[in-house]
């Protein structure tokens, strides 16, 4: 071999090496950088002339385990779903509380019933009777603050759609300009390593919002679709998304009615066609906002509808008539079934009995439509208002209910249905958790290992020591033949 060939293998030697290590340092710099993927420097026998002559770096390149990604990427949108759906059972239940619990509604129907019994025992005494009054209006705005929870957590949601629909167009906006810029990098030989850990960011962003497939496409591009197999993009336009939030939540609005739904391309996806970009944290708002949240909502309306009938008969107090409210009123008038959405949010006491409202607690004693004060010792009106809380009836018209019950029946039965729906979504949520967090290890042991990389950067340094050595070898047997 000339001195000549063995100046220039070395020096490709000490080229190969100084490339090496600055990849092993962008390796271990990025080993927690999400979106980046590990790089392998790839390397050939140089020749010249049929005769080896050194080492040729071919390029870096990025070792991803596409099948992983992908399966990260999809649990990692349902683990976003889960979570969601965990915040809003999570929320509904802390709200309504569990019997005993202070601030629960079963306490507020306890102290209330309580309060019945104390001043059926003392009807005379208008302490107690005001006693009831307060303890009314205290299981009333229970109601009204649970009722309150429901209707924010929809808008809430109903925002939270808004912002990922932002989110979601800004995004692909940005991969298909990625995929325009690796498609010239890939075409003038740079290395677009970068921007495809850019890339793979933004597509793991997007994947929270609504999972995503991705498949690859001539220079370097990708096209993604939902894991349902709607386009989000494929080619250099993205699908663009519009939502509009609604200005005001309120208990009777519905999808199409008062809430707007998805548009893609500027045509409004009927609910069925929204089920095309489900598995994410999108399709868990439209479910919290459509689904879970009405029918938490219709749960709390059904109690409060069958509060309100208990007493508002005639049968308990007598100076009732058929359109007449009782003790609860639907926002001062008598509840029906058919304006039943939202009671629990409107229900409260009747003025009639609230001295602040110009009302008279006697009433209690006498009626909530008497015209005159009866003797201060008849308690038969309260004891028939707690016996009628306590009273195994039919469920009332309209309401979801069934067989008969008392109203602590009733309130059992909404916190017992409630309280599964939490379990239920927590016990989702952490199988969602565990998965995802399988695959993400799975991922990770598929990325940097900075063991194996400090492996490497000590062979580079010894592959340096020896190029270095060869080089002055040369220059000592150089300097031996010129001293000639």
């Amino acid at each position: 071999m000339s001195i000549a060939r063995a100046l220039g293998n070395a020096i490709s030697g000490l080229t190969a090496t100084a490339r090496g290590t600055e990849t092993v340092a962008a390796n271990l710099a990025n080993a927690s950088t999400p979106g980046y993927a590990k790089r392998d420097m790839v390397v050939s026998a140089q020749t010249a002339g049929g005769n080896a002559g050194g080492v040729r770096v071919n390029g870096i390149a990025r070792v991803v385990n596409a099948s992983v990604l992908s399966e990260s990427r999809l649990a990692e949108g349902a683990r976003a779903e889960a979570t969601a759906r965990l915040d809003f059972a999570t929320a509904v239940e802390d709200v309504v509380g569990i019997t005993g619990n202070s601030g629960s509604l079963g306490s507020a129907l306890s102290a209330f019933r309580s309060a019945l019994t104390s001043a059926a025992s003392r009807p005379d005494d208008d302490i107690r009777l005001t006693q009831v009054v307060d303890k009314a209006t205290a299981l009333a705005r229970q109601l009204n603050t649970a009722s309150g929870r429901v209707q924010a957590a929809r808008a809430e949601a109903d925002q939270a759609i808004a912002t990922d629909v932002a989110t979601l167009n800004k995004s692909l906006a940005q991969v298909a300009d990625l995929n325009r810029k690796i498609a010239v990098m890939e075409a003038d030989g740079s290395d677009p390593s970068s921007l495809y850990d850019q890339r793979q960011g933004i597509i793991g962003d997007i994947a929270k919002i609504v999972p995503v497939q991705e498949v690859t496409r001539p220079a370097g591009a990708v096209a993604l679709f939902t894991a349902e197999g709607a386009v989000l993009l494929d080619g250099t336009t993205p699908t663009e998304f519009s939502f509009s939030a609604a200005v005001q939540m309120t208990a009777d609005a519905t999808a199409g009615s008062g809430l707007s739904m998805l548009v893609q391309n500027g045509l409004e996806l009927t609910p069925s066609q929204t089920r095309l970009y489900a598995g994410g944290r999108l399709a868990a708002n439209f479910a919290i906002r459509d689904d879970l949240a009405p029918q938490a909502q219709a749960l709390l309306d059904d109690l409060a509808f069958d509060l309100h009938q208990r007493l508002a008969t005639p049968a308990v107090d007598g100076s009732l008539n058929a359109t007449s409210a009782g003790l609860f009123t639907d926002a001062g008038a008598r509840a029906i079934a058919t304006n039943k959405t939202g009671l629990a949010g409107r229900i409260g006491v009747n003025d009639a009995v609230v001295a602040s409202r110009g009302g008279e607690v006697w009433r209690l004693r006498t009626g909530l439509e008497a015209t005159a004060a009866g003797p201060v010792g008849d308690g038969a009106l309260l004891v028939a208002m707690s016996d009628a809380l306590d009273a195994a009836t039919a469920p009332a018209a309209g309401t979801d209910f069934g067989g008969k019950g008392s109203l602590a029946d009733r309130l059992g039965l909404v916190e017992s249905r409630i309280s599964t729906a939490r379990v239920n979504a927590q016990s989702d949520a952490a199988v969602r958790n565990s998965q995802a967090d399988t695959i993400t290890s799975r991922l990770t042991a598929d990325g940097v290992d900075s063991d194996a990389e400090m492996q490497k950067l000590l062979q580079y340094e010894q592959a340096y020591a020896a190029n270095a050595r060869v080089i002055q070898a040369i220059q000592t047997m150089m300097d031996q033949i010129l001293g000639i």
